[in-house]
């Protein structure tokens, strides 16, 4: 959907994606195309579709019937789809990362505690734990 004036062979589309805080709109122009960024929440076939539609929707519009033209602009389409979705991909890897990290930090102090709390911990005190775990493991389904 296009909103507003046509300038300078530029539409102004409305993003679907945005949030009721995040009102901006979606620029395509012949030269360039500005795509939402990516957020977690998104179905990210969505936010691709919706990148194809706009970028071949402007372009093969213009073109007239050249069909090697309409091939190249596709192509340049589907260049920009693959870029986006490494971006995406990209920030995703980060963020599990971080969440490794974070996790294997947990683990350390875990596994220290642990250590700390059998060193102290009085020999009846063991075997009774090690009672309750065998308990568990023959309960397990």
């Amino acid at each position: 959907m296009t909103y507003g004036k046509r300038r300078q062979n530029v539409r102004i589309v409305r993003n679907p994606m945005a949030t009721a805080t995040d009102r901006r709109p979606l620029n395509v122009s012949n030269s360039e195309v500005t795509l939402p960024r990516f957020r977690s929440e998104l179905d990210i076939n969505d936010a691709t579709l919706f990148a194809v539609y706009c970028f071949i929707k402007n372009f093969i519009g213009s073109s007239g019937n050249n069909a090697v033209a309409i091939d190249n602009k596709i192509e340049q389409a589907m260049d920009l789809v693959k870029s986006h979705l490494m971006f995406a991909v990209r920030e995703e890897v980060e963020v599990l990362k971080e969440k490794i990290a974070e996790l294997m930090e947990r683990i350390n102090q875990l596994e220290l505690e642990n250590s700390f709390l059998k060193s102290n911990a009085t020999q009846e005190t063991l075997a009774q734990l090690s009672s309750n775990v065998q308990q568990s493991l023959n309960n397990a389904p």
